[in-house]
């Protein structure tokens, strides 16, 4: 099971990472990156190392 992590200070709110993987990440009111992390749980390691591979701030680590 993947762990990840968001760090919500260096986002930006390009919305990479919800276009990868809907239903994981959202924006919220400020346009920051959400994780719901059960979710999270149950998503493919692939779909979530292209998420944060596709932030371009680096905002989102996956670990494995």
């Amino acid at each position: 099971m993947a762990k990840v992590h968001v760090e919500r200070s260096t986002c930006e709110g390009y919305g990479n990472c919800v276009s990868a993987c809907p239903g994981i990440f959202d924006l919220d009111d400020e346009g920051l990156v959400v994780l719901d992390a059960d979710a999270a749980e149950s998503a493919s390691l692939d779909d979530l190392t292209r998420a944060a591979y596709d932030c371009p701030t680096s905002s989102i680590t996956v670990f494995e």
